[in-house]
This record gives C-alpha cells, sequence and structure tokens, in this order.
C-alpha cells in the first residue's frame, strides 16, 4: 500500500475507534470511560433527567466495574463519579435546592442535619457557581477516605469531606427514592 492509502485507513480505523467509545444521549456524547482519583473507571450508565416535561440534564454514572446493585455503588469502596451535562440553564440556588431535596428523600430530614456542614460547603461552591448554561458539566466525584470532589465547567472545588455524604449525595439517583426511577434504571445499566 501507498502512504497515502496507509494514512486513510489509520484515520478510519481511529475515527471508528473514537466513534466506538463515546456514547450519545439526546444528543450528547457521553464518553465511555473516566478517570478519578487515578483509577479508571468505565462508564456504568447513563440517561436523561426530566423535570415535568423539560429535559434538564444527561447524567452519567462511572464505576470501578459495571454493575446493576444500586446499593453496591452506593457503599462502594472505590471512586465512582456522576456527570451532569445540562440540558438547560438551571440558577445555583435551584441545582442546590434539588441536591437537598434528593438527600431529604432518600436519608430523612434527621440523618439531613448530621450533614449540615457539608451542605453549608455545597451551598457555597453553587453561591459562587451562580448558575450553570445549557452545555455545562458538573462533575461530583465520589473519592472513598476523601470525600465529594465537585467540579463545575472544568473547575474544581474544595473536596467536601465525608464517605457517608458521598453515599448520601449518590442516593439522590440511586437511592431508594431516586430523582427519577427511570434515570436511575438507566444509570444501572438497564
Amino acid at each position: 500500500m501507498n502512504k497515502m492509502k496507509l494514512t486513510l485507513l489509520a484515520t478510519a480505523l481511529a475515527l471508528s475507534l473514537a466513534t466506538a467509545q463515546a456514547l450519545e444521549v439526546e444528543g450528547v456524547n457521553v464518553a465511555e470511560q473516566a478517570n478519578v482519583g487515578g483509577q479508571h473507571l468505565v462508564l456504568n450508565g447513563a440517561g436523561v433527567r426530566t423535570k415535568i416535561v423539560v429535559d434538564v440534564y444527561v447524567a452519567a454514572l462511572y464505576t470501578s466495574v459495571k454493575t446493576a446493585d444500586a446499593a453496591a455503588v452506593i457503599k462502594a469502596g472505590t471512586p465512582r463519579r456522576v456527570e451532569l451535562k445540562m440540558l438547560r440553564e438551571v440558577s445555583a440556588a435551584t441545582m442546590h435546592e434539588s441536591f437537598v431535596d434528593g438527600l431529604t428523600d432518600n436519608v430523612g430530614k434527621a440523618t439531613l442535619k448530621q450533614f449540615g456542614n457539608q451542605l453549608e460547603a455545597l451551598d457555597r461552591l453553587f453561591k459562587e457557581v451562580k448558575s450553570v448554561a445549557k452545555g455545562d458539566v458538573i462533575q461530583l466525584d465520589f473519592i472513598p477516605g476523601q470525600g465529594t470532589r465537585v467540579s463545575v465547567r472544568g473547575k474544581a472545588y474544595p473536596v467536601i469531606a465525608g464517605d457517608d455524604f458521598a453515599s448520601a449525595m449518590l442516593s439522590i439517583w440511586l437511592g431508594k427514592d431516586p430523582v427519577q426511577s427511570a434515570l436511575k434504571t438507566k444509570l444501572l445499566g438497564n
């Protein structure tokens, strides 16, 4: 083969591999892999969060191994990530409120009081962010022994301490009363 044909073949192969590396959900590309705390994670599942009739974000769950067991993900001793790719603009106050509502639904008001410092840190973070726009990405990295690292638009904020808080945060999407049952099913690969 001549050099031109080899170049075209290599380009075609590279493009086909790149295409195989991404999943598309509602027109949004979702990576098949992530790296959290130096550990390689795989896409466990992805779906759309819809509130009433409005699509809010595409959520993706990354775990060390694929599983359909929500409790195993919540309690895992390995890093996990929930990535939210925004499909519309949402204010910081609304994001914070939705997280608190999701936590309350899954851990209860009494347990939620134990997370006062963490909720204050989350509130400060969202106040600094002000709002998220269509196309913005929020990454929630759950790192055992450290806590929850939130990144918005590529900017990482200080880790919010506590494995128990990280597990509670995961329950927003994977708990007994998830933010949306159909989304929970998708995140668990079904």
